[in-house]
């Protein structure tokens, strides 16, 4: 077999390639997990100015904000493209996942 076809092969996965395998589907089953623990905060009014922070609302979680005006903006705490839950930085001012490590 040429090398190009070695690459693609679907059989080519290595004991070093199961591993790697093994530790990064744990990870992305302990960030689901986050899914079921309490919210961050417990009330909206735990939430100072210019931060946010996730709570719990019945059984979804809520990603709050509040702006600079003390004006509350609320959107779901699940990323819609793998169902992880966003985290406040509160460093940076944003949402960030931390399954695909991405920022809002």
């Amino acid at each position: 077999m040429p090398v190009t076809t070695d690459l693609y092969d679907p059989s080519r996965v290595t004991m070093g390639a199961v591993t790697d395998l093994a530790k990064e589907n744990a990870n992305v089953m302990a960030q689901y997990t986050e899914r079921l623990t309490p919210g961050q905060r417990d009330s909206v009014d735990q939430i100072a100015t210019d931060e946010g922070a996730v709570l719990r609302s019945g059984l979804s979680k809520v990603a709050v904000y509040r702006d600079e005006n003390g004006t509350l903006h609320n959107r779901s705490a699940v990323c819609t493209h793998l169902g992880c839950v966003v985290s406040w930085n509160a460093a940076e001012k944003t949402w960030d996942l931390s399954v695909s490590r991405l920022a809002f």
